[in-house]
């Protein structure tokens, strides 16, 4: 073999040998390009990679580098690999507090109605009460009663019907019952119930007007053709109630009362109750007498028939009584003076 050939055959050889190696170094590249990154700190370039390795090749070569610098940069970055900021400004600007609606707020809702409605009660005169309106009542005004109640510009969602009834019980005595409805927005309607007296009782120069169960109360307005019992001394005590704290006291047993009821229109003209506290109630009659039927109302139509008989008897004789007691229907007496 000749030298020119040997050496021909070496350059060739060389030659090769140089593409060989170009070849291996493409594909090197390709695989790290392709391959992902760790970390943006560790990743280095994918250009300065290509730029340094690439020696003198042909145009097919340089055009293929280009390529592959191409591809590297239209590649996707992977997450790990930008940069702190990029990956948290997105993220930052979603991190406001988000506001939602659940039963918490709802029930804020109606608390807050709630206070409003009732600053608007407390306050809009359409729901405050100027007076009550009366019904039932007869000798106590309507004004005196408005007087006592305390209700006067007052929200009437918010007045207790058992506290006025107290207030007008224990302001006046004569009256019995007081039935109070409260309507809105500002209606008040008290209906009254009055005890109706049966007679003026007096004694010591003092009068007070008695009911028929037995009840005083101080006289108030007039009471036309009420009769008036002189007493001279104090009637049984009635039996007390203890768990009354306000109105009228009982001062007559209610049978005494009952007894003054019924002997009243059989009262002789001009004449006068009286009540002993020995012989009970009776009239003083005009033909100068004292006429007793005891301290109940038992028999009283026979004590009326007994006493007619004895006055007619006493008449027919000539006897002059001072008094007659008929409070045992059975066993009669009279009495005369000492100077008959």
């Amino acid at each position: 073999m000749s030298p020119d050939r040997l050496t021909l055959t070496r350059a060739e050889a060389i030659r090769r040998r140089k593409e060989e190696e170009q070849k291996r170094r493409e594909k090197l590249t390709q695989k790290r390009v392709r391959a992902p990154e760790p970390s943006a700190a560790s990743r280095p370039s994918a250009i300065s990679q290509v730029e340094p390795i690439a020696p003198r090749v042909s145009p097919t070569i340089s055009r293929s580098r280009f390529r592959a610098r191409y591809d590297v940069a239209a590649m996707p970055v992977p997450e790990q690999a930008r940069p702190f900021a990029a990956r948290h400004s997105q993220t930052a600007s979603l991190s406001l507090p988000r506001i939602t609606f659940g039963p918490r707020w709802f029930s804020l809702l109606i608390v807050l109605a709630c206070v409003a409605m009732m600053y608007f009660y407390l306050t809009e005169p359409y729901f405050l009460v100027q007076q009550a309106i009366i019904q039932g009542n007869g000798r106590v005004s309507a004004q005196e009663i408005n007087t006592v109640l305390g209700i006067t510009n007052q929200p009437a969602a918010f007045l207790n019907p058992a506290q006025i009834e107290y207030n007008i019980k224990a302001a006046f005595p004569e009256i019995y019952g007081a039935y109070v409805q409260v309507e809105l927005p500002a209606r008040v309607t008290i209906t009254v119930v009055e005890r109706q007296p049966v007679a003026a009782w007096q004694q010591d120069g003092q009068v007070v007007w008695i009911d028929a169960h037995g009840y005083a109360f101080p006289p108030r307005g007039e009471a036309p053709g009420l009769v008036t019992v002189s007493a001279t001394g104090n009637p049984p005590p009635p039996e007390a109630d203890l768990t009354q704290t306000i109105g009228a006291r009982p001062f007559l047993r209610p049978e005494l009362s009952a007894a003054i009821a019924t002997l009243a229109p059989h009262i002789p003209p001009d004449a006068t109750l009286v009540y002993d506290p020995q012989y009970g109630l009776g009239w003083s009659d005009p033909r100068g007498w004292r006429a007793y039927f005891g301290k109940d109302n038992r028999n009283i139509a026979l004590k009326l028939v007994v006493y007619q008989a004895m006055v007619e008897n006493l008449s027919a004789r000539g006897v002059q009584p001072t008094l007659i007691s008929v409070e045992y229907p059975h066993a009669p007496f009279y009495r005369v003076s000492k100077s008959d």
